[in-house]
């Protein structure tokens, strides 16, 4: 049986040894360009204009600076639309500025980019790919779309001396994305990788083959806005990890969802927002307003698994996510240990987060 064995070697305060290489998966990010700055959408201030990108990151840049390695989930396009957005039909079209965000994420260490998701293709193929090549040229490494669908499937690798990534992004198939907005990469079309086809498990097999010491981590946009769980999501983890997977680590729901081990491997089904710059619908729906900064540390010898919990409600945080208070963070402890096949989760009280240790 394969097992993504994650080894508890932090000291108590929480000190890393000096020789840990620290890879951060980060969630939903966007800095809500289209949400500032168009008169449809409930926002009263603007917060770019009004207190600059910087007030976004305050409470968790050095967290990122700490980081070899910070992974987004880029839900949105590089783009300063004219007029109506491409697809007039979608609900929601993101856009963001084309210069000063590049430059903001690399402010804040930001270098990686996953583009399989549902916002990615909103103003077109052809803004998507501006989209990749502008990240690319400012120094961001971006996967999980492209030009063809070898190109969108073709994983992020990461290489140190202590650990060997292929960390593969994509989007959940939903019939209204295939056949109204052509969001998948096909013969046909540029676009996203499809999670859920036969080629990606094919693709993870074949690497897990060739490169069996590299850890394998598949960052999925799954599940639905600010609900818990689907059944599809836990049968799609486990083909993912039945082909050779060692870890996932999924987002694209807003809030956070259940951690399950399953075969010796960590599934953290939905790490929810990071800074994510809508007003969100955690009032109405009841959904938890919590996101996780997910962070893998290795060393020569071991690896394990560090959740940041973080507060994610606009609404109330005024755009400036925070890590949780006392009660916050007891009551995201409780309902990340509250589903079934939960891997053990230990409560690290001075640094705030959870460790997840995998034996």
């Amino acid at each position: 049986m394969r097992c993504f064995v994650i080894f508890l070697f932090i000291f108590v305060t929480g000190v890393l040894h000096a020789d840990t290489t620290r890879v951060m998966f980060l969630g939903d990010t966007h800095f809500g360009d289209n949400y500032f700055f168009r008169s449809n959408y409930s926002v009263k201030t603007n917060y770019i204009t009004d207190f600059g990108y910087d007030h976004f990151f305050e409470n968790v840049k050095d967290l990122l600076f700490a980081s070899d390695l910070n992974v987004v989930n880029f839900e949105t396009t590089l783009y300063n639309p004219i007029g109506l957005p491409y697809l007039i039909t979608k609900p929601y079209s993101h856009f963001c500025d084309t210069v000063i965000t590049p430059a903001i994420m690399l402010r804040y260490n930001i270098k990686a980019a996953s583009l399989g998701n549902n916002h990615s293709m909103d103003y077109s193929f052809h803004t998507m790919l501006s989209t990749i090549k502008r990240l690319r040229e400012s120094g961001i490494d971006c996967f999980g779309a492209g030009i063809s669908p070898k190109e969108a499937l073709e994983p992020l690798l990461f290489n140190s001396s202590n650990v060997s990534l292929a960390v593969f992004g994509g989007f959940e198939y939903r019939q209204s994305y295939d056949s109204l907005y052509h969001f998948y990469a096909d013969s046909f079309y540029a676009g996203v990788n499809c999670i859920d086809r036969d080629i990606m498990q094919d693709k993870i097999s074949e690497y897990k083959k060739l490169y069996p010491k590299t850890t394998i981590v598949v960052y999925p946009h799954w599940g639905s806005n600010y609900k818990s769980l689907k059944e599809n999501q836990i049968s799609t983890a486990y083909k993912l990890i039945d082909a050779g997977a060692d870890l996932i680590i999924g987002h694209g729901a807003h809030t956070v969802q259940n951690i399950e081990i399953y075969k010796g491997s960590i599934i953290i089904y939905n790490i929810g927002n990071f800074v994510f710059n809508a007003p969100g619908r955690f009032k109405s729906t009841g959904a938890k307003p919590y996101g996780l900064m997910v962070r893998l540390e290795a060393t020569e010898s071991s690896k394990q698994i560090r959740l940041f919990p973080i507060y994610t409600d606009n609404k109330k945080c005024d755009y400036q996510i925070r890590f949780l208070s006392d009660d916050e963070y007891e009551d995201c402890f409780e309902f990340l240990k509250s589903g079934t096949n939960v891997p053990k989760i230990i409560k690290d009280i001075p640094t705030g987060s959870y460790l997840i240790n995998a034996e």
